[in-house]
């Protein structure tokens, strides 16, 4: 019989993945707001997107004489908005935050006392001066942001990949969501809602560029427009075009090859195409299996960032909603890349500080 060996006062030794977590939680950043806004001078950013704003969309007419007259600026209720996103906090939370810290609000921008202490946007105020802005700011921030992104050279634009995906509606009575097919995966075979057809850089997993259609519209009519307003904006020239089997068509194909120059990875769909011979010679499963980037940013910013289902009804919430939680998603892979840490370009989780406990000091 072999002998029993006995080991007396041994300190428990924790599982792998717990030892995983935590060297993971020890190397995250946890940027609080103030930093993060001072540090990447967001109120600069957001002041310059609203007056470029203006000068392509003029603002709606001013009011009459009588009443108050406007206190907050524009660009510090796109900041707000933006920390409300970044921290997924409600209005109401975010009134209470800005109150509770002086200084994060004399960086956003807003307005102070004759003591000093700062004016706060109620929570009924912000809401209302989002609808009344009248000019596409958070779609403005997003092109700023990506601009930005492209000239520190943290998107290159080379490889880019295109998909879209559903937006739930919050009321059945939304005017402008519709009743669309599902993704497979989903239990319900249709779906109310909206779709978000997006064009994402493949080397970093960023977004470049967004459409938002009904959830009726079929994909194949966006894949062009993406691509020409990116073109457009960023002036890019991409090399790869990785697309869905939705976006199958000839004419797109000799689009992307004859017009961008590029390379078009697109799945054979044997019921819009039966003629095989004129496949791209890029149709493989190698090829094909490198559009899971998209398939991540996806959920990240539809489960972390809460886009699956806005509390928002009406194109234009929804609109700026996606275009908010997109520039977000910009914004954190700017803070990661200028702290030096570019593996975390696409972890909102480890780059903001959700988690407080020992930032008091």
């Amino acid at each position: 019989m072999m002998p029993l060996t006995v080991f007396e006062n041994k300190a428990p030794v924790p599982p792998p993945s717990y030892q995983r977590a935590q060297a993971r939680l020890n190397s995250a950043l946890h940027i609080d707001a103030l930093t993060l806004v001072t540090t990447l001078h967001l109120l600069k950013i957001c002041r310059y997107a609203v007056h470029l704003s203006h000068r392509l969309c003029p603002p709606p007419l001013p009011a009459g004489p009588g009443g108050a007259p406007r206190r907050y600026g524009e660009e510090s209720l796109l900041l707000i908005a933006l920390l409300r996103i970044l921290w997924r906090l409600s209005y109401q939370d975010v009134h209470d935050w800005l109150s509770d810290w002086p200084a994060l609000a004399l960086a956003c921008g807003l307005p102070t006392r004759s003591d000093g202490s700062a004016f706060v946007p109620s929570p009924s105020q912000q809401c209302k001066r989002a609808k009344q802005a009248g000019a596409p700011l958070p779609e403005t921030l997003f092109v700023v942001c990506v601009r930005l992104a492209i000239g520190r050279h943290l998107i290159r634009a080379r490889d880019l990949i295109l998909d879209s995906a559903p937006i739930l509606a919050w009321h059945r009575a939304d005017p402008d969501a519709a009743w669309g097919h599902a993704p497979a995966q989903h239990p319900r075979p249709l779906l109310r809602g909206y779709r978000v057809h997006t064009l994402i850089c493949r080397g970093s997993g960023l977004p470049l560029h967004f459409l938002l259609s009904p959830a009726n519209v079929h994909d194949s009519p966006f894949a062009q427009q993406l691509l020409q307003w990116a073109v457009r904006l960023y002036n890019i020239h991409p090399r790869v075009i990785r697309l869905d089997a939705a976006y199958w068509g000839l004419r797109l194909i000799f689009w992307i090859h004859s017009v961008l120059g590029a390379v078009a990875v697109i799945p054979w769909n044997p019921k819009r195409q039966k003629n095989r011979s004129c496949l791209p010679p890029t149709w493989t499963a190698q090829e094909l299996g490198k559009r899971t980037s998209i398939e991540r940013f996806f959920g990240r910013v539809f489960l972390f960032f809460h886009l699956q289902r806005p509390p928002f009804s009406g194109w234009s919430a929804i609109a700026s909603r996606v275009a908010l939680t997109y520039t977000a998603t910009i914004v954190v892979a700017l803070a990661a890349h200028h702290a030096g840490r570019p593996d975390l370009i696409r972890s909102p989780k480890r780059v903001l500080a959700h988690c407080w406990e020992g930032l008091d000091g």
